[in-house]
């Protein structure tokens, strides 16, 4: 029966060192900017030194009784409570994102994300408008060099962006406007259309995939996506003002400005002045935890113990082990 009650109230205190587990790895998965490998092995390390600490306190409970606390095993004690102050802070960081922060999070990746797709509508737009100028003032450019043999038109017409064949310029009678024309508009609407198109299919996986994990709040991949959305976003406009630099008259780059302050979510200290928490949730949630934890300790019944003098003419049996006053047990 009494072997049946260990593993009792040991499965209860491990099932809460569970759910401690849990807040704490949430907790440092947000101050390690997402790191998995950090985070799990930093909670299961906490997790453990729980797990002894309370096997040390339950083994040195009777003498902890018998000196009425006043003994070395109150160091057992003093580092419980120094693990329930780094859990605290770790389950109050990860309240306050969840509850204060969360909507400013995704509000704030939306917004980039948005911005990044507003950038692709602008280059499709100006990619266009470009090569249906270039084609128009090349047309215009070519009739009244046809017309006039014009050496100032000649040689605008020789040069970029336009470069036509010397060989055509020379006998401006027999020019095809048309023709001429198109065999230079043509490889830029190529180049534009795979380049809309490309752009076009990135960012709109990217955007979706980015979008996702916002609004899922997928803890797991939620800090380190939030912390590169200005890497996203400056990407971005690096991809596009490339394409911009490739049209043939317009190639004036995107100045484009965001907001690039984020959230200091792996610095609890700096985010609780932005967002300043409410402690009375994680505390009772740790003060309940804790005392579930201890089910092991509290449990455990010690012997009836002698008076002081008794204890001076001798040690007290314990099923042929001898408690001594002094003695910890590790």
């Amino acid at each position: 029966m009494k072997q049946q009650n260990f593993l009792f109230v040991d499965l209860i205190s491990s099932i809460f060192l569970l759910v401690l587990l849990i807040g704490n790895f949430m907790g440092l998965l947000y101050i390690t900017d997402g790191s998995l490998v950090i985070s799990i092995l930093g909670s299961l390390f906490l997790v453990v030194c729980y797990f002894f600490v309370v096997q040390l306190l339950k083994k040195n409970k009777e003498v902890m009784f018998r000196n009425k606390f006043l003994h070395g095993s109150l160091l057992f004690w003093a580092f419980f409570l120094f693990l329930g102050f780094i859990s605290f802070n770790l389950m109050s960081h990860f309240i306050n994102i969840e509850y204060n922060c969360k909507e400013k999070i995704k509000t704030e990746a939306t917004t980039k994300i948005r911005l990044v797709e507003n950038m692709a509508a602008v280059y499709k737009k100006r990619a266009k408008d470009d090569v249906l100028d270039y084609e128009a003032k090349l047309k215009t450019k070519l009739t009244q060099y046809k017309a006039t043999k014009n050496n100032a038109l000649r040689n605008e017409l020789a040069v970029e962006p336009y470069k036509v064949d010397a060989r055509v310029l020379n006998d401006p009678a027999y020019i095809d406007v048309n023709q001429v024309a198109n065999a230079k508009v043509a490889p830029y609407q190529l180049k534009i259309e795979n380049n809309i198109t490309n752009i076009e299919k990135t960012i709109s996986l990217n955007s979706k995939k980015y979008q996702s994990v916002f609004d899922n709040w997928k803890r797991l991949s939620l800090v380190a996506t939030y912390s590169k959305l200005n890497e996203y976003v400056e990407a971005n406009i690096k991809l596009i003002n490339s394409k911009i630099e490739e049209l043939p008259l317009d190639k004036t780059l995107l100045n484009v400005s965001y907001n690039k302050k984020q959230l200091p979510l792996n610095s609890p200290s700096k985010l609780n002045k932005l967002f300043p928490p409410d402690l009375a949730l994680p505390l009772a949630i740790i003060i309940v935890i804790h005392i579930f934890i201890l089910i092991p300790f509290l449990s455990h019944k010690v012997r009836g113990y002698r008076n002081s003098a008794s204890r001076s003419s001798g040690p007290i049996s314990n099923g042929g082990n001898q408690l001594r006053g002094g003695h910890i047990e590790l």
